[in-house]
């Protein structure tokens, strides 16, 4: 529930090309609510994912630099989702190495 209220609290600010901490806060905090024990934290990602995809939000783009746009929140998705997809492959070996 926490990594949830802390997914959206970054989620709801307004998409924008400047801001990719907000992006990689958001992905990173629905992967650990998802590995920490509620699944279904992933599928609250769904009209988050879509948004940043798809929505303009805060930037202006000319109609000539929309593909390169595009290209850019795809990799910048892409990258912080790798960085989320790490949290489960850390959190066992953490685990691991505190009960010793």
């Amino acid at each position: 529930m926490y990594t949830t209220m802390l997914a959206l609290s970054h989620a709801f600010v307004p998409p924008s090309n400047q801001d990719s901490r907000r992006t990689l806060a958001a992905v990173v905090y629905f992967a650990l609510g998802a590995v920490l024990g509620w699944p279904f934290a992933l599928a609250i990602a769904i009209p988050f994912i879509l948004e940043e995809l798809f929505v303009y939000g805060a930037d202006k783009v000319p109609a000539r630099e929309r593909s390169d746009w595009q290209v850019n929140r795809w990799k910048r998705l892409f990258l912080c989702g790798a960085v989320g997809a790490l949290i489960p492959v850390s959190t066992p070996l953490r685990c691991l190495s505190c009960s010793h």
